[in-house]
C-alpha cells in the first residue's frame, strides 16, 4: 500500500508561525493567550482554503498543551499533545454543519458541553460551515453558545459570514482571514519543492498560485497534481499549461504584436491555431481582454505592482505597453467586452472574435487620444516618453536623426596640433632650418589644415563607396534578431532598405512601424559605428505599394448629397449639362 499523503495534509501548519498569509489572525490570538484573555467563543470567517480550519486546530491544541512553550506553541511532547497529533484526542470535538445541522445534533451537541473533561483543562468544539445550520438549529445553539461552562469553547468556521444569524455574530469573536497574497503562495510552494526535491520554473511555480485563486489548498492540490504528471522531478511552465488547459501567454503577445503591427494576416492564424488546439472562442476572448487590462496597468511604472505575475512578466508587459497607445488599449477593452456580450447569443462565435480582432488590426488609425502623455504617431512629434522618475520629469529620447558636422572646431585645433609636433619631430635639428616668421608658420598650418581636412573628407567618401546595401542588411539583421522586443523585431524584419550616398532609405508598411524604428536610437548608433559613416542619416518612409499583402481596403467615405453631385461631375462634366437641360434638381437645395 502506498504511503503517500497529499501535500495539502503533510505540510499542514502545526503552529501559528507556519500559518500562511495570516499574520494579524496568528499575532492576535497568540497575544490572547499569552495574556490569558481568551474568548469562550470564536468564528473564523474566510474563503477556502485559506486556513481558518488549521487555525482552530492549532488554538485547540495549545489550550490543552500541559507544557505550552511561552504560552503560544504546543510543546508536542505531552499526553494531550500527543494524542492530539494521533486524532485521538477526547477533549477535541469537530462537527461538520453540512451534515449535522437538525435541532437534534444541536442537542447532542449541548449534552457533551455539560460534562466537564476528563483530562486536560478545556472541551474544544470546531463546527466547520457553520452557515449551513437551520435556522431553528441556531436557537437551540443559541443560549449555549451565550453562556457556556468554564471548561467549553467554541470555534466556529464558515465561508460565508452573511448567512449566519445576527445573535450569533454578536456572541463571538470575529476573525477575518484574507485571501493568501500571490508571493506567500509562491514562497511556500518553493519550500515545498526544495523539501520534496523537486525543480520547479518560476513562471510554474507562479502559474500554479495564480490558479489557485488565494486558496492555499487549491495550489497545493494543482502542485500534487503537476509534479504526478511530470517525468522526472522538474516542473516546467509547459508542463502548468498542459495541465491545467491553459491558454499560453505567449499567444496574447503575439497577436498585439500582430495588432501593433496591423498584420490581420498575422491575428487570425493565431485565432486558428487556438481554436484548433481545443480552446474555445469566448475563453480566448476573456483572456485577451484581460491581457489588455494588464498591459493597462503596466502602461505606469508606479502600478506595475499591481499585477500578480513573476517580476521576468512583468518586465514583458512594461515593454510591450510601451509600443501601444493608451487610447489604443482601452478602445480595444471596450471592443473586447462587447464581443464577449454578443458572444453569447451569436450563432456564429468564430465570425464575432473574427470580426473584434479585424477591428482591433486597425484601431491603431482611429486611436489619437492620449491618456498618459504618451506620443502619438503624428509626425509634428518626434520625441518618445519612456518613463516618469520619482521627481515626475520626464525622459525623453529624441528620435530624429543626429547629423554631425563634417568637422569640427575642436577637430580642427588638434589637427593643428598633431601637424606642430609633426613639423618639430620630423625636423629635430632646427638650426640648420631656414627661420621662419610666425606669418609662414601661420600660413602654413593654415594650407596643414585645409589638407587633412580634404583628406578627411576623402576618406568619408571612399568609405560611402564601400559601403553596400548587403553589409547594411547584415547590420540590421544582426540588430534584429538581438533586440529583446518581439514587437520591434517584427517591425525590422518588414522594413525595406535601400542606400544612396550617405542617406539610408527604409521603407514601411504602416506609421506603427515607422515609430517603432524610429524608436531605436541604438540602431542608428550601431550603423555609424560599423559603417565609419558619423553622418549617415536614416529616412523611414511609409509606402503601402510594397506590402500589398497587408493592404486592406480602403474605408468608406461618407459624403453628403453635395459631395456626391460634385464627384459624379468631376468624373463626367457632362452630367452639369445634362442637370441645367432637364431642370433636375437634388433633394437638398444645391444653392443652398
Amino acid at each position: 500500500m502506498s504511503n503517500f499523503v497529499v501535500s495539502a495534509r503533510k505540510y499542514r501548519p502545526t503552529s501559528f508561525d507556519e500559518v500562511v498569509g495570516q499574520d494579524h489572525i496568528a499575532k492576535t490570538l497568540k497575544n490572547a493567550l499569552f495574556t490569558d484573555h481568551l474568548a469562550h467563543a470564536f468564528l473564523f470567517t474566510g474563503p477556502r482554503g485559506v486556513g481558518k480550519t488549521t487555525c482552530a486546530r492549532i488554538l485547540a491544541k495549545i489550550i490543552n498543551c500541559e507544557n505550552p512553550v511561552n504560552k503560544t506553541e504546543a510543546c508536542n511532547k505531552c499526553t494531550s499533545c500527543t494524542s492530539f497529533n494521533d486524532n485521538a484526542s477526547f477533549n477535541i470535538f469537530e462537527l461538520d454543519a453540512a451534515s449535522n445541522n437538525s435541532v437534534d445534533n444541536m442537542r447532542s451537541l449541548t449534552e457533551q458541553v455539560r460534562y466537564q473533561p476528563q483530562q486536560g483543562n478545556y472541551k474544544v468544539f470546531i463546527i466547520d460551515e457553520v452557515h449551513m445550520l437551520t435556522t431553528a438549529a441556531f436557537n437551540a445553539f443559541l443560549k449555549t453558545l451565550e453562556e457556556p461552562p468554564a471548561w467549553a469553547i467554541f470555534i466556529l468556521a464558515t465561508t460565508e459570514k452573511h448567512k449566519i444569524i445576527p445573535t450569533i455574530l454578536s456572541r463571538c469573536q470575529v476573525f477575518d482571514f484574507k485571501r493568501i497574497s500571490l508571493a506567500d503562495a509562491v514562497a511556500q510552494l518553493e519550500k515545498i519543492c526544495a523539501k520534496e526535491g523537486i525543480k520547479a520554473e518560476s513562471e510554474a511555480i507562479h502559474t500554479i498560485a495564480l490558479k489557485a485563486d488565494g486558496a492555499m489548498r487549491d495550489a497545493l492540490t494543482i502542485f500534487d497534481k503537476i509534479s504526478s504528471s511530470t517525468s522526472g522531478d522538474i516542473i516546467t511552465y509547459k508542463d502548468v499549461v498542459a495541465n491545467l488547459n491553459l491558454l499560453d501567454y505567449e499567444y496574447y503577445f503575439k497577436i498585439t504584436d500582430a495588432f501593433l503591427r496591423e498584420d490581420i494576416a498575422s491575428a487570425l492564424l493565431t485565432l486558428n491555431e487556438i481554436v484548433n488546439s481545443g480552446f474555445d472562442a469566448d475563453h480566448f476572448v476573456v483572456g485577451l481582454a484581460e491581457h489588455f487590462r494588464d498591459l493597462m496597468i503596466a502602461k505606469v511604472p508606479a502600478t506595475l505592482g499591481i499585477l500578480d505575475m513573476s517580476d521576468e512578466l512583468k518586465k514583458r508587459y512594461f515593454h510591450q505597453a510601451q509600443l501601444a497607445k493608451s487610447s489604443f488599449l482601452l478602445t480595444g477593452l471596450n471592443i473586447l467586452n462587447q464581443c464577449d456580450l454578443d458572444i453569447v447569443r451569436a450563432k456564429n462565435k468564430r465570425l464575432q472574435v473574427e470580426l473584434a480582432l479585424s477591428k482591433l488590426t486597425y484601431l491603431n488609425r482611429a486611436s489619437d487620444v492620449n491618456i498618459f502623455n504618451e506620443v502619438g504617431n503624428s509626425q509634428e512629434k518626434k520625441t518618445l516618453i519612456l518613463n516618469k522618475n520619482t521627481d515626475n520629469q520626464e525622459e525623453s529620447v529624441s528620435v530624429e536623426p543626429i547629423v554631425q558636422p563634417s568637422i569640427t572646431e575642436q577637430e580642427s585645433t588638434k589637427i593643428k596640433q598633431n601637424i606642430d609636433e609633426s613639423i618639430v619631430t620630423e625636423s629635430p635639428n632646427l638650426a640648420s632650418e631656414p627661420i621662419k616668421t610666425p606669418e609662414t608658420i601661420r600660413i602654413s598650418s593654415i594650407d596643414a589644415i585645409r589638407q587633412s581636412i580634404k583628406q578627411a573628407e576623402q576618406t568619408k567618401a571612399e568609405a560611402r563607396k564601400n559601403v553596400s546595401l548587403e553589409g547594411i542588411q547584415n547590420i540590421w539583421d544582426n540588430y534584429t534578431e538581438h533586440n529583446p522586443s518581439k514587437s520591434v523585431q517584427s517591425a525590422l524584419k518588414l522594413a525595406v532598405l535601400g542606400f544612396d550616398d550617405k542617406t539610408i532609405k527604409v521603407f514601411v508598411p504602416a506609421q506603427i512601424t515607422k515609430d517603432m524604428i524610429l524608436q531605436e536610437k541604438d540602431l542608428m548608433d550601431r550603423l555609424r559605428l560599423e559603417l565609419g559613416i558619423a553622418d549617415l542619416v536614416l529616412n523611414v518612409e511609409i509606402n503601402k505599394s510594397l506590402f500589398p499583402e497587408m493592404e486592406e481596403a480602403k474605408p468608406v467615405q461618407i459624403m453628403t448629397q453635395r459631395e456626391k453631385y460634385a464627384f459624379m461631375l468631376e468624373k463626367n462634366p457632362h452630367l452639369g449639362s445634362f442637370t441645367k437641360k432637364f431642370g433636375l434638381k437634388l433633394d437638398t437645395d444645391l444653392s443652398s
